[in-house]
C-alpha cells in the first residue's frame, strides 16, 4: 500500500470516527435536553401544586378565622340578648310586689321558708312587707317579725341556733339564673335555625 492510500484510509477512518462521535454527542445532547424538559415540566407541576396547596391552606386559615369571628360575635349577641331578657325578667319578678296577688305570693314564700326551717322563731322582712307579714303571722305568737331585708320582696326565717332559710324574690331569681340562661340559649339557637332554614 502506498503512502497515499494509507493517508486516505486514515482520513476515512478519522472522518468515520468524527461522524460517530458527532452522532453520539447529538444523541447525548438530545437526551440531556429531553431530561431537562421533563424536569422542567415536573418542577412546574410541583410549583403549581405547592402554590395550590398554599392557597388552600391560606383559604382554610381565612375560613377558620372568619368562623371564629362569627362565633365570637354570635356569643356577644347572645350575651347581650340574654342580659336584656334577664333584665326584663328581673324587673318583672321584682315588680311582683306591685301585683294584686302579691299577698298570696308572699304567703307562699313564707310557707316555703317555714317548711324548710320548722323551728323558725323570727321572720325577717323588707320594710314595705312588714304590715302584710304581721297579718300573716297574727295567729303565730311564737314568731316575731323584724325588718332587716332590702325592699325586694320575700322573707328569711331564722331559728335560735342561727339557721336561716331565705326565700326572697331576689334569691329565687338568682337560683333560676342558670336555667334562664340555658332557656334563652335554646331559644336563640332555635331562632338561628329558623333564620338559616
Amino acid at each position: 500500500m502506498a503512502l497515499r492510500d494509507l493517508l486516505a484510509a486514515i482520513e476515512a477512518e478519522a472522518a468515520a470516527d468524527i461522524g460517530r462521535l458527532r452522532a453520539e454527542r447529538h444523541r447525548e445532547a438530545a437526551a440531556i435536553i429531553n431530561d431537562a424538559e421533563r424536569r422542567s415540566v415536573e418542577l412546574a407541576r410541583a410549583a403549581v401544586s405547592a402554590a395550590e396547596q398554599g392557597e388552600r391552606e391560606a383559604g382554610e386559615r381565612r375560613l377558620m378565622t372568619a368562623r371564629q369571628e362569627i362565633a365570637g360575635r354570635l356569643r356577644e349577641v347572645q350575651e347581650a340578648a340574654y342580659q336584656q331578657i334577664a333584665e326584663d325578667v328581673r324587673a318583672s319578678v321584682l315588680a311582683a310586689r306591685e301585683r294584686a296577688d302579691y299577698p298570696v305570693i308572699l304567703a307562699a314564700l313564707l310557707h316555703e321558708a317555714r317548711t324548710a326551717l320548722p323551728a323558725a322563731s323570727n321572720v325577717q322582712v323588707a320594710p314595705s312587707d312588714e304590715p302584710l307579714v304581721r297579718r300573716l303571722l297574727c295567729d303565730e305568737p311564737r314568731l316575731k317579725g323584724t325588718v332587716t331585708l332590702p325592699n325586694t320582696g320575700g322573707v328569711a326565717v331564722t331559728d335560735g341556733a342561727g339557721a336561716v332559710a331565705r326565700n326572697t324574690l331576689e334569691d329565687r331569681l338568682t337560683a333560676a339564673e342558670p336555667e334562664l340562661r340555658a332557656l334563652v340559649g335554646e331559644l336563640l339557637t332555635q331562632d338561628r335555625a329558623l333564620v338559616s332554614a
